[in-house]
Order: C-alpha cells, then sequence, then structure tokens
C-alpha cells in the first residue's frame, strides 16, 4: 500500500512535466554537477540551461560533513544561488552570500529552485555529501551514535529545504588513509560505514510520508580492490538502492608508467584489478546486485609527461601537462581536450578499448574517453545488464555553438551513451570474452580451469586476493585445460582472472 501511495503522489506530480519523461534514458544516468564549474565559461553550465532529460539523476556535489556531525555549503556564493534561485538582495541580509548556512528560500528568487529544473527535465535531484576533499570527517562521525544522528537529521533538513529525491553518500573512502587530514580510514570503518548507511536509511525512510515521495539513498565507491574490500557487501547492496562504482582514476601522473585514465578491458600492462571490467565483475561476483551497480563515465581526461617520446606505457616524470591543460591542472575537461587536438596525435588501446594522445612537439600524454569508449562502454553496461552509468562530471560535455558563445550547442557523450543503451547494443568490437568453466568452486586443494572455445594459444593465469594482489600465477599453453594447487592458500575469496589476445575472463574462486 506504501509504494502504491508513492507511485500515485509521484504520478500526479509530474503530470505538468510528461512531456519530458517521453525522451529520458533507457537505462539510469546519473549525471554530477560540480556547482564550482558554474563559474567557467561564463556560467554556461547553470541551473537553468541544463538538458535535465538526458538523465535519470542529477548529484549535486559536494556538502562538507562537519566533525560534529553536522552539513554545510562549500561555497556561500555559489551554492545559494543555484541551489534556491538568485539571491534576492532586496530581503537578504549583507553577508548572506559569505555565511556556510543552507540559504534561505525568502531570500531570493522565488521558483528559481534547482530542483525545479532538474523535475521539469523529469530527473530526480539528490545532494552528493563529501568527495575527495570533503572525506576527512567521516571516521569520526560514523563512530559515533550522536553525530550520526546529527549527520542524518541535517541530511533530512536539506532534502526538504532544497525538494531533494534522496542523498548520494561520497566517502572516499572508508578504511583509507593517506596520511592527509582529508583521508583519515580506520579499521572501524568498514562495519561504521554500514552503520551509518543505515542509519540514514532509516532516517530518509521517516520523512518519506512528508516528502510524498520514495528516498534515494545512494553512494560513489571506489573501484580499487583495497577499496571494494574495505565495504561489507553483504549489508550494503541491501541499505543502497544504487551503487555508483567510480570507475575512472585507476592512472595518472602520480604513476610511474603512463597508462589509461579509465580503461574499459585490463590494459596490455595493469596492476590487477584496474579496469571497468574487473572492478564490476569483482562487485558482481561478490553478490552485488547487477540491478543496483552503476558504472561510471568519465568526460575528462589525465595528462602525464614522460621522459622521452610519449606513448603508451613508457616511463612518466611525475607531472602533468601544464603546457595544454593548465585551466584543469592537467586533468582536462572533454571540450579542452578537443580545443587541443591539433597539438596531439590519435591512437587507439585495442586492448584497454579506449584512446589516448601523444603530443605532436611535446612528451605529452594524454588518456581520455571519446565517443568510440563511451560507446564501448555503453556496450559493456548492457552486456552485464548492469543499472547504467554514472558521468564524472556533466560540464565535460558541453561543447558550446562556438568559442566563448555561451550557448550549449552539442553534447557528444550523454548523447552517445544514450543512444547505446537505447539501441540495446552489446556489440563490442573487443574481442568475445574467453568462455571458461572452474570446478570446483568452492575449493579446497586443486581447481580445475576448462577452456570452452577449444583455444591452443597461450593464456595467462593470475589468481588475486581480496586486495587484488597476485598469490598465484601459471600459463595455459596449448591445450583446454589447467589444474590449480590451492592447497597451501588460506581459505577465504580471491579473484581467478585468465587473460591472452585482448581476451579476458574474471570470476571469483572460493578456498575452503
Amino acid at each position: 500500500m506504501k509504494n502504491l501511495i508513492f507511485s500515485l503522489l509521484s504520478f500526479l506530480s509530474l503530470l505538468p512535466t510528461l512531456h519530458h519523461l517521453q525522451a529520458q534514458p533507457c537505462k539510469e544516468v546519473v549525471g554530477y554537477y560540480a556547482g564550482w564549474q558554474w563559474y567557467d565559461r561564463n556560467k554556461l553550465m547553470n541551473p537553468q540551461s541544463v538538458q535535465y532529460n538526458k538523465y535519470t539523476i542529477i548529484n549535486y556535489s559536494f556538502f562538507k560533513p562537519k566533525s560534529d556531525g553536522s552539513l554545510t555549503i562549500s561555497d556561500p556564493w555559489g551554492d545559494k544561488n543555484q541551489l534556491l534561485g538568485p539571491i534576492n538582495w532586496a530581503t537578504a541580509p549583507a553577508g548572506y552570500d559569505t555565511q556556510y548556512d543552507f540559504g534561505n528560500p525568502a531570500y531570493h528568487q522565488p521558483n528559481q529552485k534547482m530542483s525545479d529544473y532538474v523535475h521539469q527535465g523529469g530527473a530526480k535531484f539528490l545532494i552528493s555529501i563529501g568527495g575527495w576533499t570533503y572525506s576527512g570527517d567521516f571516521p569520526t562521525i560514523a563512530a559515533s551514535a550522536t553525530k550520526r544522528a546529527i549527520f542524518a537529521h541535517n541530511c533530512n533538513v536539506i532534502v526538504k529545504l532544497y525538494n531533494l529525491d534522496g542523498i548520494d553518500i561520497d566517502w572516499e573512502y572508508p578504511g583509507f588513509n593517506d596520511g592527509t587530514s582529508e583521508h583519515t580510514g580506520i579499521p572501524a570503518d568498514k562495519q561504521n560505514y554500514t552503520i551509518l548507511l543505515q542509519q540514514m536509511r532509516d532516517s530518509l525512510d521517516a520523512i518519506e510520508p512528508m516528502m510524498g515521495r520514495q528516498l534515494l539513498l545512494t553512494a560513489a565507491v571506489g573501484a580499487a580492490p583495497a577499496r571494494q574490500a574495505d565495504v561489507e557487501w553483504n549489508n550494503v547492496k541491501n541499505i543502497l538502492d544504487i551503487i555508483n562504482v567510480m570507475t575512472y582514476d585507476y592512472y595518472g601522473a602520480f604513476d610511474p608508467i603512463t597508462n589509461h585514465n579509465a580503461p574499459l578491458y585490463p590494459p596490455a600492462v595493469e596492476q590487477p584489478g584496474f579496469s571497468c571490467q574487473e572492478s564490476m565483475d569483482n562487485l558482481l561476483a561478490l553478490g552485488v546486485p547487477a540491478n543496483k551497480l552503476v558504472m561510471g563515465a568519465a568526460f575528462y581526461g589525465r595528462s602525464q609527461m614522460t621522459t622521452g617520446t610519449p606513448g603508451l606505457h613508457v616511463q612518466g616524470n611525475g607531472q602533468v601537462d601544464g603546457t595544454h591543460f593548465s585551466a584543469d591542472e592537467g586533468s582536462p575537461q572533454y571540450y579542452n581536450i578537443l580545443d587541443a587536438m591539433p597539438n596531439f596525435d590519435y591512437h587507439w588501446d585495442a586492448v584497454a578499448q579506449v584512446p589516448y594522445l601523444t603530443g605532436k612537439t611535446t612528451n605529452s600524454f594524454l588518456s581520455y574517453d571519446d565517443e568510440m569508449s563511451i560507446e564501448k562502454k555503453a556496450q559493456f553496461i548492457n552486456l552485464r545488464n548492469l543499472r547504467g552509468a554514472i558521468i564524472w562530471e556533466i560540464s565535460g560535455d558541453l561543447l558550446e555553438t562556438s568559442t566563448g558563445s555561451g550557448v550549449i550547442g552539442q553534447t557528444p557523450l550523454i548523447d552517445k551513451l544514450n543512444s547505446t543503451f537505447c539501441n540495446g547494443s552489446t556489440d563490442i568490437s573487443h574481442p568475445k570474452e574467453l568462455q571458461v568453466s572452474i570446478y570446483p568452486n568452492p575449493a579446497q586443494t586443486q581447481v580445475g580451469i576448462f577452456l570452452k572455445d577449444n583455444v591452443r594459444e597461450e593464456w595467462t593465469v593470475n589468481l588475486m586476493d581480496i586486495q587484488g594482489k597476485s598469490v598465484l600465477q601459471s600459463q595455459i599453453s596449448g591445450q583446454d585445460y589447467q589444474v590449480l594447487n590451492i592447497e597451501k592458500l588460506t581459505t577465504g575469496v580471491y579473484f581467478l582472472q585468465i587473460q591472452g589476445d585482448g581476451k579476458v575472463f574474471t570470476n571469483k574462486l572460493v578456498k575452503e
């Protein structure tokens, strides 16, 4: 009965805008709206201009958790103007635009909340909390019942104030500690993350009758094996409505060798687990339902300077390309990549199924996604029957009619994503995945690997632990089967990966 009432209320509330729904995406498309991008290109991206009918969810980023559990906006001027509408200085007090409170609708032009525009476009509107910069206080909040209660209460306040459809938790990452004040993870985060999410779920449930609709609780989660290992998936998968997997930032100038920002398949040289395919298959193997998994699509790239001739899998010098991509601190938006194209040579990696650029006159390497690789990723999402895609972030795809025009002319990446979702294509030009049977599974001492394609080539067999560390390697060469001796391994969950000639197979293996 509860679901029926909410469905009816939601339907009635959308009657004025049903014409927008006809163009809604065929799968979930979650677009992150980075509030600070409002300032770029003469406010080309603003609440009024975004074509929300190309998305199903908009996540406004980011609100900041404080050490006591409360929340704050990150930009008093930008956030208030975008979320509540233009400030009305006839009513707003002096200094209102410098105060980090949530804002007051009485001080803004009426009927211009961002939620108004998002809902008119047929999408849902959430606020994302945390992000890479604002995750430092999550461990202390999650560990305290008092702070969790304050946090949940603040979330309910902003849901009502901004007319949201839910909350997105972007804790980067439970258990992660790099020695900075921004990432202070502890081992207890793994359990406390579950507790925090459950309290959030209960809190949102309590205000659903007031809001007249079901409220979403979503989370952005890490793609690397070590980050996935710090989550209690058996519990979390039942609490969250949508799980946004950040399948990008795998490699960058912080690595010694050039590699892809977001490879679809494992590159020829890789750290185990560092590709979209491996990240998503690992979560599926851990029992996370495909209909809750949303895979990342990057509308930006990562640059890296090399010590010699630029190329893929060559030595880098630890620096980004500040000459061509200074505006984005070396991680250029797609529109800036297009502008810089005359200075680069284009390449396509048929193994990882993503493009890259090399400087014509500079030792510059750039990994990014274009329309072809976005299509491949959408086909993979269709193939795995995943819920959809997340976009970081939507301003990267907004191309002006001409430079400086201030008018959005094209959105090629999101259009390619949606068209591929809607035509249902799974025809990835990447060689078909290797068909494999493994038996027994669970296993105690030995496991047999049987190749179904009568392959007579050489394949690399790699068994990894939950952290992505290789614990056993071998080769399959000139035969259709292999037997692995796992007697000396400790009990637990492992990931078996077999790859060669661009083909790949990944599956969970349980050692009893």
